[in-house]
């Protein structure tokens, strides 16, 4: 692939900037369900995403290695020559530094060298982990690794690669006593190679999995109503990016589809509220050194001691705001051009213990995990369902709780966090879909939230 030559023939047919990714990697996929193997796939994937502008307007075509570069960059210009003829509207993008970077691979297990029947005898010793908890019936586990090389050039001169190395163990767990069955899931990865599951750290997750699994089977349903709620890291976590993340990606935010227009740089939250996004965290599921419009990652204040202090922006979005791009430009693949998207989105970590959060709490709620939900970024409300929770009376966590979930208004709940613990962590790892999935993490302390809205079965 000629990338110089493809630029320029991008510039002759009138294009003002043109930018190309090339995608190149793979990964392997194991599952597992009661026992059985019954998914094992193995293999690598390339591509190319080609992206212009002409006259203001954008044109992209992706590539899969049976038409060269050269034609793509032909049908992307003609793209964007059709929506210019159409649409009024033209993208400014704004000024970004001209970068020349190339980051070699930082595991230290690299995935691709990790036998696959080691990654298969990992997998069956997790299974064994659960077999000994005999109220658990139906058990799936599975991982999926991969290493991709990614490339980026840009007519204005940038040349960026890296390597992206992913690892993801998951499980699903079923526990059934009489007609009363529960479910649980269990994550654990991040930007890393096999080195991540060092330490016995996945033994010690599937331990806890399966404790919460159990402890469900005797759970009650939770109470309904207005309570004092400790959320924990994972739950926390949700929150900062469910509820606030989206609300700051400033596509959301110019499309009149944010709760948060319009309030730059005023207080929203209580003064102990801090939230950001930070894709340059150590292994962080959602982690990457240049966004793919080659942008410099680089941790994002969103809000800083309950002050409104940035939104995520592309350098299209950026432009709009007359502001700086901030490495929030994101795509699934080669396939998929760009949009705003987070990473790591965390709460702040606090200064007081998880005993001090609920010794003066007479009655309340504590609530751990997530099991999804979902949130209106336009209205600022949200639903968020608990993985477990526990009753708490007089300081103390009574009886288990399941079935239950917390909601809200987004701008009431950050100033109803009245404390924060200093027990600050990441979350589980996952994905988030907007047309387009991409890895992310979440996470943050425990936080204490008055006046939350719980919701039982």
């Amino acid at each position: 692939m000629n990338i110089d030559e493809a630029i320029r023939k991008a510039e002759q047919m009138g294009a003002s900037y043109c930018d190309i990714r090339t995608v190149h990697g793979g990964g392997t996929t194991l599952s597992y369900r009661d026992g059985e193997l019954y998914k094992a796939i193995s293999g690598g994937d390339q591509g190319a995403g080609i992206r212009v502008l002409y006259d203001g307007n954008w044109g992209f075509y992706s590539i899969d290695g049976k038409m060269g570069l050269l034609g793509g960059v032909e049908k992307a210009v003609k793209l964007a020559r059709t929506l210019a003829s159409r649409k009024k509207g033209k993208v400014n993008l704004a000024a970004c530094p001209v970068v020349t970077d190339h980051i070699p691979l930082k595991a230290s297990r690299d995935p691709r060298e990790v036998d696959i029947l080691w990654k298969v005898e990992l997998l069956e010793d997790l299974m064994g982990a659960f077999e000994e908890y005999k109220k658990i019936n139906s058990v799936e586990v599975g991982l999926d690794d991969g290493v991709v090389k990614n490339n980026f050039y840009s007519s204005e001169g940038s040349e960026v690669s890296f390597h992206e190395s992913n690892v993801l163990v998951r499980a699903s767990l079923t526990a059934r006593d009489g007609t009363n069955v529960v479910g649980y899931r269990m994550r654990l990865g991040g930007a890393a190679g096999y080195e991540i599951l060092n330490d016995g750290i996945l033994m010690e997750k599937a331990r806890e999995a399966a404790m919460s699994t159990i402890r469900l089977l005797g759970a009650r349903s939770a109470p309904s109503g207005k309570f004092t709620v400790i959320a924990d890291p994972d739950l926390a976590g949700v929150f900062a990016h469910e509820a606030v993340g989206h609300a700051t990606e400033a596509d959301l935010v110019l499309s009149g589809d944010s709760i948060l227009k319009g309030v730059m740089g005023q207080k929203i939250g209580n003064e102990l509220v801090s939230i950001f996004d930070d894709p340059t965290i150590p292994a962080g599921f959602g982690s990457f050194p240049y966004d793919d419009e080659g942008v410099k990652a680089r941790k994002k204040m969103l809000i800083e001691n309950g002050v409104l202090m940035e939104f995520l922006n592309s350098r299209e979005t950026a432009g709009k705001m007359n502001t700086e791009p901030n490495g929030s430009a994101r795509a699934q693949s080669a396939g998929s051009s760009p949009l705003v998207r987070m990473s790591n989105t965390m709460i702040g970590n606090g200064d007081q213990s998880f005993e001090e959060l609920i010794e003066d709490i007479d009655y309340g709620v504590y609530l751990k995990g997530t099991r999804g939900g979902q949130v209106d970024t336009a209205k600022g409300m949200f639903q968020f369902n608990a993985a477990e929770g526990y009753l708490i009376e007089k300081g103390n966590l009574i009886s288990p709780l399941k079935d239950v979930s917390l909601s809200g208004s987004t701008l009431e709940t950050l100033n109803n966090i009245d404390a924060l613990a200093n027990d600050f962590r990441l979350g589980s790892p996952g994905f988030c879909g907007k047309g387009q999935l991409v890895s992310v993490c979440d996470g943050g302390p425990h936080i204490r939230i008055r006046n939350a809205v719980v919701g039982g079965r």
